[in-house]
């Protein structure tokens, strides 16, 4: 510290004013630089701040129909599974016909489905869980399938999001004449189904780059303890 001192003591008044010329000539930022740069990075942030809220909006979305797609899929699966062992244990393929609904795209609302099975093996009623239940479709607010088993009373939405649920029954002539490539007579009295075809039409949200629309997904179910499946074997 001293010896600078001493060596800015020293410096010639020419020395100093040649500083102080130099210090005024330095090049610098105006207020009205600072101002515009400052506005044109705001302008840059904004840009990319509604870029990455576009990017994370779709993100989202496509997660929403992906969710939805996984979610009718599984409960499709589930009703093809418990679908298939109606009427095990019973000496009919027991569906109910009563609360069937053939062709009941034409009351959506309403499509449901009631079977029994003596899937317990443990007498000859099905008064148990799992051993009288109904899938039905339960329209606005909900857009749901729900599983309901009146043995444990209770209810489990399987899916929402669901635009419509169609079912179809089919007869034993009714595969063998789709097999031989005949038309197919759906609809077919429910006592006498040996298949039912389940088709679950899903509503996806519309997204960044696709509009609203709608998936089906269909499934083919044999009832593999109706009577006249049973009599091959």
């Amino acid at each position: 510290m001293r010896m600078n001192f001493k060596l800015f003591r020293n410096r010639t008044p020419q020395t100093r004013a040649a500083s102080r010329a130099k210090c005024e000539n330095a090049s610098g930022f105006s207020l009205m630089e600072l101002t515009i740069a400052m506005a044109i990075l705001l302008i840059m942030m904004a840009g990319a701040s509604r870029l990455l809220m576009s990017s994370m909006g779709a993100r989202t979305r496509e997660n929403q129909k992906s969710d939805a797609l996984a979610d009718a899929q599984r409960a499709l699966n589930i009703m093809s599974r418990e679908i298939s062992n109606s009427g095990f244990g019973l000496n009919f393929n027991g569906l109910v016909a009563n609360d069937c609904h053939p062709n009941s795209n034409t009351d959506p609302v309403s499509a449901q489905i009631r079977f029994r099975s003596n899937i317990n093996n443990t007498d000859v009623t099905t008064l148990q869980a799992d051993e009288d239940v109904t899938y039905v479709y339960q329209g606005a607010p909900i857009s749901a399938i729900v599983r309901y088993d009146k043995n444990a009373n209770t209810r489990t939405i399987l899916a929402s999001n669901i635009a419509e649920l169609k079912i179809y029954y089919r007869s034993q002539a009714d595969v063998d004449a789709a097999s031989s490539g005949s038309t197919v007579a759906t609809g077919a009295v429910v006592d006498n189904a040996v298949q039912v075809r389940i088709t679950v039409i899903v509503n996806l949200n519309a997204t960044a780059t696709q509009q609203t629309s709608q998936v089906s997904l269909t499934s083919d179910i044999a009832l593999r303890n109706a009577p006249s499946i049973v009599s091959r074997y």
